[in-house]
C-alpha cells in the first residue's frame, strides 16, 4: 500500500494499555473469587467509587449500554450488595447505594486491582509513577471538558 506506517503514538498506546489492563482485571477478579462475573464486580467497583450515582450515568461512567447495567444491578440487588432508590429530584431516575454485605467483596475487588496496578507499574520508577498518572489525568479532563461542551457522546 501506499499509506506509510501508522505512527502508533499516545493514543493507540493508552487504548491498548486499557484492553491490557481490562483483560488482566477480569482475570484477577476471577482469581480472588468474589462470586460475581468481571462485569458485576466491576460495577460494584463504579458503585463504590461512585456512591449514590444515577443508574444512567453510571452506565455512562462504565461506557455499558444502560440495558447492560441494569442487568448488573439486577444481580447485585438480588445478592444483597446494592439498593437502588429514588432520586429526591427526579422520582423517575434510581440512585445506587451500596449496602453492608458488599464489604468483603470489595476488599477482594480492591486487592485485585492493586494486583493489576502493582504488575503494570513494576517497571516505572516510584518517582515517575505521580507523574504519569498527573499525564494520564490531564489528558481524561482534557476529553471530558471537550464531552461536556457537547462537542461528543
Amino acid at each position: 500500500m501506499g499509506v506509510p506506517s501508522p505512527n502508533v503514538g499516545v493514543t493507540m498506546l493508552v487504548v491498548d494499555l486499557a484492553r491490557l489492563l481490562r483483560r488482566r482485571l477480569d482475570a484477577e477478579l476471577t482469581r480472588v473469587d468474589t462470586g460475581l462475573t468481571a462485569g458485576e464486580a466491576r460495577t460494584l467497583f463504579y458503585v463504590w467509587r461512585n456512591p449514590g450515582e444515577r443508574q444512567a450515568m453510571l452506565a455512562d461512567r462504565m461506557y455499558v449500554e444502560p440495558m447492560t447495567l441494569v442487568g448488573y444491578l439486577d444481580t447485585l440487588e438480588k445478592a444483597g450488595l446494592i439498593r437502588r432508590c429514588p432520586d429526591p429530584r427526579d422520582k423517575r431516575a434510581k440512585l445506587i447505594e451500596l449496602l453492608p454485605k458488599a464489604d468483603p467483596l470489595l476488599e477482594r475487588i480492591n486487592a485485585a486491582l492493586q494486583s493489576v496496578r502493582s504488575k503494570a507499574l513494576e517497571d516505572v520508577a516510584p518517582k515517575d509513577r505521580k507523574t504519569l498518572e498527573a499525564l494520564l489525568q490531564t489528558m481524561k479532563d482534557s476529553l471530558l471538558q471537550e464531552d461536556s461542551k457537547g462537542n461528543h457522546k
